[in-house]
């Protein structure tokens, strides 16, 4: 036999080896749909449709986990609760990374969000510093807040019914601008209410889209801007405005109004005093509460709107539930207007349940913001690869019919079940995100969307809004994609609910 027989002999054993290999390898990964040659599964995620409703598709098809590929990108779907469980909750320690956002961080500038920002010493530092401000022991001190800005709320609804969701966006802009800076918000055409608007709005269009290739071939962000297929860049450059001015103008406001000594208590005013009477204190720690003003200001408000948005549509559409809500509201607190007293002292069973039932069935994000393992690692017999992208199907696991039967309705009862079974999953554990990366500002938003529901509940009746043609107008159960998914715009009335109710409101 020949040398150069021997040769080949040893190449083609050699391939035959590595392609049986990967063979091997990939049919140890989780089930998912089939992908492309080269492209993976780019052209099967959705743009269209609600991303989440095609993912929990997948689940019922392929199961409880399901694996994707865009080019050398991988991506974990995760349809169930055990499975999120298990991986995001109890081996938080592997599953605490994030995937790099290539579109977001490094073209957008928003490499400052914490939210977003890799498993590392400086996303600790930064959730330390939020943490010492918006744990549960601290957030009692924002109640007077939350109390003054609902009044002010239930006043503005009594005035101008129509623009409810106007009113709502205001109240929970109002508040997190107040806590965050100091700020009082204007009631109309606010200027830093706009800024996390837009801001939101370009964000929610990258962190699951799947729309800008460059997430998946990070060697195109250094395509120049003016070639033709490259708009994806000269749209990152006009999106960064956006990003880096809601994180400097407030808080270089708050600057100023120190300078003269003006400033209101807030989170950046009391932190910005802490590093000015410390000598030892470096540049950079400005900053990182800078980046945490930022994102409480942006995330804080944005998930409160979307919750109340959501409730108001269920109340619109189920008004036996609201009348039950309103029953108990009235029996524990009587002839005045509920404080969070009231919550100290009573326990408000059904509002309770309708506040879980408002989480499951328009979860305000349906898909969590993704995690990423840090190492290989197996669930089910499946093999997860290191810097795998981890994404937890909320609305899969909420609207798991198993779990919860006829998920699509609203049905506040099955937290009350008169034979005591109640589901096995609490939409709260699902809402707020998993393991070391739970939402740090959940107990702030659960003040405020709390004191908001019992207040309407009290002073107003919710109703379908009357049409130009005399008919009632029933809205659509319609969600929008992104980030944070809000109803679409829809029509309701607000109706004092009695000349005494009017009377609270104009008191408050």
């Amino acid at each position: 036999m020949s040398t150069r027989t021997l040769f080949y002999g040893f190449c083609i054993s050699v391939v035959c080896l590595a392609a049986y290999r990967r063979v091997r390898m990939r049919a140890r990964l989780p089930p998912g749909p089939p992908g492309r040659w080269l492209i993976g599964n780019l052209r099967d995620i959705p743009h269209d449709i609600p991303q989440w409703l095609t993912f929990k598709h997948w689940g019922e098809k392929f199961g409880e986990i399901v694996y994707l590929e865009v080019f050398t990108r991988r991506m974990v779907i995760l349809n169930s609760y055990a499975a999120v469980a298990e991986l995001l909750d109890k081996r938080s320690a592997n599953y605490s990374d994030r995937p790099p956002m290539h579109m977001a961080n490094d073209l957008m500038s928003w490499n400052w969000d914490f939210v977003h920002m890799r498993y590392s010493d400086r996303w600790r530092l930064h959730r330390k510093t939020f943490h010492q401000y918006f744990q549960s022991r601290a957030v009692p001190a924002y109640l007077p807040i939350q109390m003054r800005a609902t009044r002010t709320l239930l006043q503005r609804l009594s005035k101008d019914p129509t623009h409810f969701d106007s009113h709502i966006r205001e109240h929970s802009g109002g508040v997190i601008l107040q806590v965050v800076y100091g700020y009082e918000i204007q009631p109309e055409n606010d200027p830093y209410a706009a800024l996390a608007q837009e801001a939101m709005e370009n964000l929610n269009q990258t962190v699951h889209s799947g729309l800008f290739l460059v997430d998946f071939l990070p060697i195109l962000k250094y395509v120049p801007a003016w070639l033709p297929g490259a708009g994806f860049k000269r749209k990152a450059k006009v999106w960064a405005k956006s990003s880096l001015a809601l994180r400097d103008v407030p808080f270089e406001s708050v600057k100023a109004s120190m300078a003269t000594g003006t400033a209101t208590p807030s989170f950046s005013a009391d932190n910005l005093a802490k590093l000015n009477k410390s000598a030892s204190s470096p540049p950079s720690l400005e900053e990182v509460v800078k980046n945490c003003a930022g994102i409480a200001y942006l995330a804080g408000s944005d998930t409160t709107i979307a919750f109340l948005l959501t409730w108001i549509l269920a109340m619109t559409l189920n008004p036996e539930a609201q009348a039950k809500a309103r029953a108990e509201v009235d029996a524990i607190v009587g002839n005045r207007l509920p404080d969070f007293s009231d919550r100290d002292r009573s326990s408000f069973p059904y509002v309770n349940a309708m506040f879980e039932e408002t989480l499951r069935w328009g979860p305000v994000t349906p898909l969590a913001v993704p995690h990423m393992n840090i190492a290989e690692d197996e669930y089910a017999g499946y093999r997860i690869p290191a810097g795998t992208t981890i994404v937890a199907n909320a609305f899969a696991i909420l609207h798991d019919a198993d779990i919860f039967p006829e998920p699509d309705k609203f049905i506040p009862e099955r937290f009350l079940p008169e034979d005591g079974k109640v589901p096995s999953i609490r939409p709260a554990d699902v809402a707020f995100g998993f393991g070391r990366r739970i939402c740090p500002g959940r107990y702030l938003a659960l003040n405020s969307t709390w004191i908001v529901m019992v207040s309407i509940l009290k002073t107003y009746i919710i109703g379908e809004a009357l049409g130009a043609d005399g008919k009632y107008i029933t809205p659509q159960v319609d969600f929008s994609s992104g980030t944070v998914s809000h109803p679409k715009p829809f029509k309701c009335s607000f109706t004092v609910r009695s000349p005494e109710a009017l009377a609270l409101i104009q008191s408050g």
